[in-house]
């Protein structure tokens, strides 16, 4: 049953449970599961909520809808669906899945005759005793703004967490460039690309916080598996 007093909202939490009950194999390959309407009263909730919550386990790829017929189980390797570059974590939390990072490096450096604290990670998802890497990362922020941020454990800390909580900083604003970008034998181990691919995309840019003032450069390669929807506002 769905609970209403939950902060988590109402389709993904019935999202949740049909696509922990398909991949538990209670739904098979090709079988339909239940229609919208008798969802709709196993959950006792409303038709918005069951539809949005199928459209996740489209985008899943783990049904496909027909029309006039009902929604079948259709399992196909699982994408990962970017639609922005700052919420990975609350994205890992809505698909109910444990985010992992991996740190490759942690420094200070010097730019520009300024200081900065170095971050890279692999950042991916955990499954039962699997860990796929779904990224490698690279964060530069002032140490000027960000003292003492060597200190913390970013394979068990969310960076955008400690930025908040700790320095009441907000991350709210990115510029960023795609391009391609030659696969190294290190991002070939890590993200587990096939030998047949020789380029990965590229997310390059910076990080701007509530007052517009640059707080992070950033480098994101991202494995083939991700997939993006790219979301503005047009004036």
């Amino acid at each position: 049953m769905l609970d209403k007093n939950n902060f988590v909202p109402l389709y993904v939490q019935l999202y949740r449970q049909l696509r922990e009950e398909i991949l538990n194999g209670e739904y098979k390959q090709g079988e339909f599961i239940p229609s919208e309407t008798e969802l709709m009263k196993t959950f006792a909730t409303t038709r918005g909520t069951v539809r949005n919550a199928i459209s996740l386990l489209v985008n899943d790829g783990l049904v496909q809808q027909v029309r006039g017929k009902g929604t079948f189980v259709l399992l196909r390797p699982l994408k990962y669906n970017i639609t922005n570059f700052g919420g990975f974590t609350d994205y890992l939390n809505i698909r109910n899945e444990v985010g992992v990072s991996k740190v490759l490096d942690q420094s200070i450096v010097s730019l520009e005759g300024k200081s900065f604290y170095k971050l890279i990670r692999a950042r991916g998802v955990k499954k039962g005793g699997t860990t796929t890497y779904l990224m490698i990362d690279t964060s530069i922020l002032p140490v000027d703004l960000f003292p003492g941020l060597d200190q913390y454990d970013f394979e068990k800390e969310s960076l955008y967490q400690v930025l908040r909580e700790k320095y009441l900083i907000y991350p709210k604003r990115t510029e960023i460039a795609l391009s391609p970008i030659s696969i190294d034998k290190q991002t070939r181990e890590i993200l587990q690309v096939h030998e047949n691919e020789h380029a990965l995309l590229k997310a390059e840019g910076s990080i701007f916080d509530q007052n517009n003032i640059e707080i992070e450069k950033v480098k994101i390669i991202y494995a083939p598996n991700i997939e993006f929807n790219i979301m503005t506002e047009l004036n």
